[in-house]
């Protein structure tokens, strides 16, 4: 039989699925308080129930004064009439005068049952009520009593009609709860599938959100790219201002090489001259002893005329003696003036001739001095200028050392940044497979975030349940609107208000358009054009070959570049 409550409202059928027992009008106030009541078949538990106490008049679940969690029974599960019951402790209880009822609420939200309206009295005046309710006397007529059985008779028959409708609803109801059954599974697998996408696109929105991250990470780099870029230039104009120099100094030390060759070939003619004028000093020197043993020889001629004047003037002298004397021979004394003055006259050619040779000695012995100082003059530049050749010569060699070794020190920095260059190279290959993996990786999760998508619309897709029996009409009083609202925010995972907005928003038609990276050539559906940019700029790409060096630190990088211009 139908309950007040079910015939006024048929959307409070549920409330019959949980029947309060031995209810009395009003409980001691101070005391705890037991509530009694039965599950039927049809009901299954939850350790999330929860009895409540609400004051008569109530319109949402909230609005309890207390409640009580339900203790699982196992042993009376799925048994027809499984009676149960929950102590409700005093210090909770209300202390006012007003009614209050006992509901029953499921883990949903819904309100399974309701009992009788009671309230909070003292045994005295509970005494009082009874009292005078024993003690009243019903005065009445013939007529009334007459009326009183006709509509005894009345009720009586719509009494019957009432149990007869009664039982065609329980036959319904058993009907509907069977379809209930059949819909609960069906929402219990939806709602399985359901936790099951809620899980995969957690994960998904964790993984877009690492790739944001990595995005910005991306983006930071674009100002350490662009100073390594700024870097990479000071190196090309050092490299190029160093390349300059070594091809000045290359075409130096050609030149100085040529010098070189030239002055060691004068240093040879000097050489060989110098020779040429020892040779020379050799022989003027012989010839000057020549000369000086000549001019010895000279003096002695000299010394030997004297010795004949001296003998010319003794034999003048004695001439003269001669001559004075008278008493000598004119024979003999011709004769011996003959023969003095043959001798004179030999004499004086001997001397003549001594003269012109000694003259002859002193002139050619006077040139001979002026040869040998101007020999000297020569050999004393020719020293001087051997001098001077061979410090320039020495200068010289000293800077072609000087710049072999600096050619030697470049030659080993190009080599060695030829080595870091072959290993970069080999570090940078790496990379790039590690970025071709997480590019099939990121391709993976957007083909599983599509199919998630279409799980998701087909699962929306999909009819809805009948909620006519699951939840309370939306024609129902407030108590039932409520409670549905209730179950709603229940059933909503915390956190994931917006986690679905995406799938069914329309998309905008940029956004529609699949975009695709000119840098690691990624196919990227659901992003702007602006976002295209920021992700295309969040690349640090060389200048030079536009491979991608995401992953490289700035040195490796900086080196990488550096080493397309050797």
């Amino acid at each position: 039989m139908e309950s007040p409550l079910e015939a006024a409202d048929p959307a409070a059928r549920t409330y019959s699925q949980v029947v309060f027992t031995d209810t009395p009008q009003s409980y001691p106030p101070l005391t705890p308080v037991t509530c009694c009541y039965t599950l039927t078949a049809a009901f299954q538990p939850n350790p999330r129930d929860w009895v409540g106490i609400f004051k008569v008049g109530w319109s949402t679940i909230k609005d309890y004064h207390t409640f009580v969690w339900v203790e699982p029974c196992l042993d009376v599960v799925g048994k027809e009439s499984a009676a149960r019951q929950t102590v409700f402790k005093d210090y909770y209880l209300p202390k006012d005068d007003d009614f209050y009822q006992f509901c029953y609420v499921d883990s949903a939200g819904q309100v399974r049952g309701a009992s009788t309206p009671f309230c909070f009295k003292k045994q005295a005046e509970k005494c009082t009520e009874s009292s005078m309710d024993e003690d009243l006397l019903v005065i009445t007529t013939q007529e009334q009593v007459e009326l009183s059985l006709h509509e005894k008779a009345e009720l009586q028959k719509e009494l019957d009609q009432i149990k007869r409708e009664n039982e065609t609803l329980k036959n319904d109801l058993q009907m509907e709860r069977q379809q209930a059954a059949g819909i609960k599974g069906q929402i219990e697998q939806k709602e399985k599938r359901m936790s099951q996408l809620v899980k995969e696109m957690d994960q998904i929105k964790e993984q877009y959100e690492n790739l944001q991250s990595t995005f910005q990470e991306k983006t930071h780099a674009q100002e350490k790219y662009e100073r390594a870029l700024m870097k990479i230039k000071l190196l090309k104009e050092e490299r190029e201002v160093l390349n300059g120099k070594i091809d000045a100094q290359s075409v130096e030390i050609s030149m100085l090489n040529s010098r070189q060759r030239e002055q060691e070939r004068e240093l040879f003619k000097m050489k060989d001259s110098i020779q040429l004028l020892q040779v020379d000093l050799q022989s003027s020197e012989k010839e000057k002893e020549r000369l000086s043993e000549e001019l010895h020889k000279s003096h002695s001629l000299a010394q030997d005329m004297g010795k004949v004047k001296e003998e010319n003037q003794e034999l003048c002298r004695s001439l003269s003696r001669q001559i004075t004397l008278q008493n000598c021979p004119e024979d003999d004394l011709r004769v011996q003036c003959q023969t003095l003055g043959c001798q004179l006259q030999e004499a004086q050619g001997k001397l003549a001739a001594e003269r012109e040779e000694t003259k002859n000695a002193r002139r050619h012995a006077e040139s001979l001095d002026k040869e040998l100082q101007r020999l000297k003059e020569m050999l004393e530049k020719v020293d001087y200028t051997r001098e001077q050749a061979q410090l320039t010569c020495g200068k010289q060699e000293l800077q072609l050392t000087e710049s072999r070794e600096t050619i030697a020190e470049a030659r080993e920095v190009i080599a060695d940044r030829e080595g870091t260059i072959e290993e970069k190279e080999r570090m940078i290959t790496l990379v790039k497979q590690e970025k071709e993996e997480l590019a099939r990786e990121n391709q993976m999760l957007t083909s599983d975030i599509e199919r998630l998508r279409k799980a998701f619309a087909d699962f929306q897709a999909s009819p809805p349940a009948d909620s006519t029996y699951m939840q309370p009409d939306n024609n129902s009083p407030g108590a039932n609107t409520s409670a549905n609202n209730d179950w709603q925010q229940q059933q909503q995972p915390p956190g994931d208000d917006n986690l679905y907005e995406t799938i069914d928003t329309p998309a905008d038609p940029e956004q529609e358009q699949s975009l695709v990276c000119r840098h690691c050539q990624e196919c990227f559906p659901c992003i702007t054009r602006h976002e295209l940019e920021a992700h295309e700029q969040s690349h640090r790409v060389c200048p030079f070959c536009t491979m991608i060096c995401d992953n490289m630190e700035q040195s490796v990088f900086e080196d990488h570049v550096y080493g397309h211009g050797l």
